[in-house]
């Protein structure tokens, strides 16, 4: 199964490593033990105090970084195409978008399943009777082979509404926007 940039909205430098990662691993079968390996290894360089600084910081040499990260990897049974791939991040230079690499191969491993990330921002928290009635009405705009991932947060700055995002689309309700586009329109000479 091929997973294009344009489907999943992975670019850049961490876009091309993930894509490169999820290709080798799906070639080898083992795309979701590599997602699972890859989460763990998030948790474990936000968990180690100063492990992500060190990681990035350009006076520590490769070797340094490819010992402290080898004999954890060892320890821990880390797929081969994962040491391999944070070896050769590490020799391009680019440690500091391991972060970056985990979140778009998570990316591309949900847009394989067909799960649609949404997030809904909302003034206040959203009743049940509310998200229900949001999540049938999100669910129209996605296909039959598709699965909502709703995430809620609240912001009291929106003053009321909501900011709802679903995959790479952004629609604002919020009556914070709509106070200012209306302060906008009324600045504007006649």
């Amino acid at each position: 199964a091929v997973v294009s940039t344009q489907s999943t909205g992975v670019f850049g430098i961490e876009g091309r490593y993930a894509h490169a990662l999820y290709s080798a691993a799906t070639k080898q079968g083992s795309a979701d033990e590599i997602e699972g390996q890859l989460n763990s290894l998030q948790g474990a360089i936000d968990s180690v105090a100063g492990l992500k600084e060190f990681l990035s910081l350009p006076v520590c040499s490769k070797d340094e970084k490819k010992a402290a990260l080898g004999g954890a990897f060892g320890e821990a049974g880390v797929d081969p195409l994962i040491s391999n791939m944070i070896e050769t991040m590490i020799d391009n230079k680019r440690s500091n978008h391991i972060s970056g690499v985990v979140g778009a191969f998570n990316t591309i491993m949900a847009a394989q399943r067909g799960e649609v990330p949404c997030t809904v921002t909302s003034a206040q928290p959203l009743s049940d009777e509310h998200l229900e009635s949001l999540k049938g009405a999100l669910g129209k705009f996605l296909k039959s082979n598709e699965k909502l991932l709703l995430d809620t947060a609240t912001d009291e700055s929106l003053i009321g509404g909501m900011v709802v995002e679903i995959g790479d689309k952004r629609v604002d309700m919020s009556t914070a926007t709509k106070i200012k586009k209306l302060k906008s329109a009324l600045s504007l000479p006649l």
